[in-house]
Order: structure tokens, then sequence, then C-alpha cells
């Protein structure tokens, strides 16, 4: 049911992954008119090959005090969970001071706490446009495991494990042998585990993705597939989204292009240190019966999720800049070490490699423009664009129907850099 608003906008949203059509379903609720803008609408973005996981418990930045001390080895390691692209290194140097800084003790535990405020709405966010949309059956809720290769590994997270919970993050140490019990298919070369019970995942992220898509269209909104290249204000009432050949008038703008958004925040006026994570997976297909939910394998930094089609591994960062092309050593890392784990599946039968937007802190931008109130900032979400896609979306319809946000959100503000 649709809940009254103050004045009904004509609102435009650049992006339409899970945050830009979360962001739609939220408006329309709301009565907004909402228009979509993707070059690509529902083909295979971000949206369509992450890990599939909704990682309520996701509260720990990918910048840690143990982070830093990696770093020089990350320059040298091409098969570190994090590696750095030495060619980019000269674009990416103030990004990476940035991340130094947010990395320090004080910062990690307020990030930590910020975070961990935002996944706690996650779930009511989200939950209502998944039924709106009647994509229940595919969403699975068997918890997720984390696993470590040794137990220094394990004695090494110990401070993300404290930050958890004093943060109300329900998490369960395991032994090697209640691994087992929960994956008996797994080889047993991991020797601790984490289980996050309450933590659901994905069977398929694209096609939910696509019935939110037909919930927005059902509901009057339009879906525009042309590439938005610039915001202009025409009036005092009235925004223009300048596309490839042609423009698209409204009051408000959303921008939701995840790693593309650096550059219409840019044109508005926002410089805001977004840069890119390209990450991979490969597919397994008919292997889902392998696993019974999300793996995780920290000395990689990836997961192996069962879907509907067959088990994905999916994840590593590599920070290379948009324009970096497949990194096939990447690919062969996860393949690898998949093949470590399950010796008994058969090659990998399908690639796929993909940016996200990553911000410095690992906190998503959610808020207005620091120069046009009716531009808006929707992205930055990291690993967790379809976990937080429901509460970003909520909070930025709050903000435009002017009603109290469900969340401080001044922690995310643009405005903060």
């Amino acid at each position: 049911m649709k809940e009254a608003c103050l004045k009904p906008q004509d609102v435009v949203i650049i992006g339409a992954g899970f945050v830009g059509v979360a962001t739609a379903m939220w408006l329309q609720k709301s009565g907004h008119k909402v228009t979509l803008i993707d070059p690509k609408p529902f083909e295979e973005g971000a949206y369509f090959g992450n890990a599939c996981t909704i990682a309520t418990y996701a509260n720990i930045p990918v910048g840690t005090p143990s982070t830093i001390k990696q770093i020089p080895k990350l320059l040298f390691n091409p098969n570190s969970p994090l590696s750095i692209d030495w060619s980019y290194l000269p674009w990416l140097t103030p990004w990476l001071l940035r991340f130094a800084w947010a990395s320090r003790p004080s910062q990690v535990e307020k990030i930590g706490h910020q975070l961990s405020v935002l996944l706690s709405h996650s779930h009511s966010a989200l939950a209502p446009l998944i039924e709106a949309a009647n994509g229940h059956d595919l969403v699975a809720t068997n918890g997720t495991l984390y696993l470590y290769g040794s137990e220094a590994g394990f004695v090494k997270a110990k401070p993300d494990i404290d930050l958890r919970r004093r943060h109300g993050i329900s998490v369960t140490e395991l032994t090697k042998a209640e691994v087992g019990d929960l994956e008996p298919h797994l080889k047993p070369i991991y020797a601790r585990g984490l289980f996050f019970e309450n933590a659901q995942h994905l069977l398929s992220p694209l096609d939910l993705l696509k019935r939110m898509g037909e919930s927005v269209i059902t509901n009057g909104g339009k879906i525009i597939s042309n590439k938005a290249l610039g915001i202009d204000r025409v009036s005092a009432n009235e925004l223009k989204v300048q596309l490839q050949d042609s423009s698209v008038l409204c009051n408000k703008v959303v921008v939701a292009a995840g790693a593309w958004s650096k550059s219409l925040a840019q044109q508005v006026g926002d410089k805001l240190p977004l840069d890119t994570e390209q990450g991979y997976h490969v597919m397994y297909q008919g292997a889902q019966q392998v696993l019974n939910r999300p793996v995780g394998w920290a000395d990689v930094g990836f997961y192996m999720t069962p879907m509907n089609d067959g088990l994905r591994a999916a994840g590593t960062v590599e920070l290379a800049g948009l324009n970096n092309p497949t990194n096939p050593r990447r690919l062969k890392l996860i393949a690898d070490t998949v093949k470590t784990l399950l010796p008994q599946l058969k090659d990998h039968d399908g690639e796929w490699t993909g940016f996200r937007p990553s911000m410095p802190d690992s906190m998503p931008v959610i808020g207005q423009s620091s120069k046009d109130a009716d531009i808006y900032y929707a992205f930055g979400h990291g690993h967790i664009g379809v976990t937080l896609s429901g509460i970003t979306g909520k909070l930025i319809s709050e903000l435009i129907d002017d009603k109290p946000c469900s969340v401080d959100i001044s922690a995310f503000a643009a405005q903060r850099f």
C-alpha cells in the first residue's frame, strides 16, 4: 500500500542495481513517480556476479590495523586476498592514504559501530521489497560459515569477532569437528570457523533483481536503457539528466550508479574518494548440493555459495580502476582454492568479473549532495550492496519525503570528506 507524501515528486534514479531498484520501490511506496536509468539494466553487473550473501554481520571494514601491516606484502603478492595493480598506484595513492587513516583502531571501532547500526535495519527494510517482488523462493535462510585455515589465522581474527559482539552481531565460534558436521563435503583442511546462524543468501541475485524491476514497472515506473552523462539545474524545481542521445526532466535525482557514481558526483561539484574493487567469480554448474550454505574462506577472501543453478565461488579484491582487464590470475586463484577445499568438483564452467564501488572507510555515501539539495547519493556500498539496498532506499525515500530518518545518516554523508 502506498503511503501519503506531502507532494509526489518525479524522481530519476541513475543506476538499476539493487540499491537503485530498492530506492525506486521505496519511493513508489510513498507515491512518487520513478524512472530508472542504466546503460545495461539487469545484465551482468556487480548485482549479478556477487557472492549472493545477505551479510547482516558484515560490519568489519576492509581497512583494519592488520590490513595496513600487510600492504607492503600485498603490493608484491598477486595471490593475496587483496591485491593492488602497480600501474594503477599513482592514481590510487590518495585513496590509500585515506584508507590508512580509516584503518586506525579508533576509526575501525567507529566504522564498525556505524555499519552495525545500518545493518540492524537491513532485514526489515529489504524483506518487504522481496515480498512485493514475490521473491521468497529466491532467498535461503541457512546461516553462513567463515573458515580459517590455521589456528593462528583464527587468533588474528579475534579483534573482528569482538567488534561484532560489542555491537550486537551474533556469531558462534566453531571447532573443526563442528564445521565438519555442518559441511561434511568440505576437505577438512580448515582449523576453525565462525557461524552466522541468522544470515540469508540469494539463490539467484539476478532473478530477484529482475522481479524487483518488474514490480517497479507494474507500479508505474520506467526503466530507460541509456547512460547518464550529467545532471543540470534547469529551474528552482526542475533538474535535467543528460543522456547519450536525449535528456530527462525531473524534480529529484538519486545517484546510485555504483562504481560509476564518482564522475556524476564530481560533475555536480562533490569530489568524493570513490574507487573501484574488481571482483571475480567462477561457476560450477549443477554442483549446488556439495554445500548447504555460503562458506567463506579467510585465507583467500572469497565465498562459495550454493545457488539454483550451481555453486558460485566469488570474491577477492583487486584495486586497479574501472579500465582494468580481466586478470586470469585472480580467477585461477579462486578456482585452485575451490579445488583444494572441494576436490570432488570438476573444472569450473563459467567466469565473471565486475566492479564494486569502494570507499576508503568502507562506508557508503547516503544523503544529499553538498551542492544541490535535490540531488541524493546512494553508492559506495562495497561488498554489501545487496544487504544494504533496502535500508539505503528507505533512507533516501525518507529524505525526499522530509521525514525523520530511520537511522542517523550523518556519518554516511558526502560531507564527511
